[in-house]
C-alpha cells in the first residue's frame, strides 16, 4: 500500500513540474518578444542582379549606397529614390552612374531619404529609417531602360 501512495505522490509532483517549465517557458517567449520589439536588421533588397554592398544614413537623412551589378551588361543608373511612402509613384532623382558588369558603383552620396509624409527623413543614431528604393538605370549597349524597386532598413549614424 505504500508503495502506491509514493507513486502517486511522484506523479502528481511529475504534473506540477511539466505545467511549471511550460509557464516559465511562455514567460520566456513573452519576455523575448517584447524586449526586441524595436530592433531591426539593416538590410537592402533589390534585384538579384543589383546588390547593396554598402549603405548608410545621416541623421540628415542622406542616403550613400554602393551597389556590385551582375546584369551581363554595362548599366548607367539613371534615377534613384528613397522613401517611406507605401504608394509611391516610381519618381526619381536623375543621377548618372556607370557601372561596368561585376564592378560596383557609389550610386547615392547624399541622396536624401523621405518619410510617408514627404519630409526629408531624420532621425536620431541608433534609430532605423525602413523605406523603399526606386532605381532607374539603362543598359549601355542595348538602351533597354529598366525600374526596379526594393526595400532598405538603414541604421542613422
Amino acid at each position: 500500500m505504500m508503495h502506491r501512495r509514493g507513486q502517486s505522490a511522484v506523479e502528481y509532483l511529475s504534473v506540477y513540474a511539466i505545467a511549471f517549465m511550460i509557464v516559465l517557458v511562455v514567460i520566456a517567449a513573452v519576455y523575448y518578444m517584447w524586449t526586441r520589439q524595436g530592433t531591426a536588421t539593416p538590410s537592402c533588397d533589390i534585384s538579384t542582379d543589383l546588390v547593396c554592398t554598402g549603405f548608410k544614413i545621416t541623421q540628415t537623412g542622406n542616403l550613400t549606397l554602393i551597389m556590385r551589378q551582375t546584369t551581363g551588361h554595362s548599366i548607367t543608373i539613371t534615377g534613384i529614390n528613397c522613401t517611406a511612402e507605401e504608394n509611391a509613384a516610381q519618381i526619381t532623382t536623375p543621377v548618372n552612374v556607370l557601372i561596368s558588369d561585376g564592378e560596383m558603383g557609389n550610386v547615392s552620396n547624399g541622396q536624401p531619404c523621405y518619410l510617408a509624409s514627404g519630409s526629408i527623413a531624420s532621425g536620431s543614431i541608433g534609430n532605423f529609417y525602413k523605406g523603399k528604393l526606386f532605381l532607374k538605370y539603362t543598359e549601355t549597349d542595348t538602351l533597354m531602360v529598366h525600374s526596379v524597386i526594393g526595400r532598405i532598413v538603414v541604421k542613422y549614424e
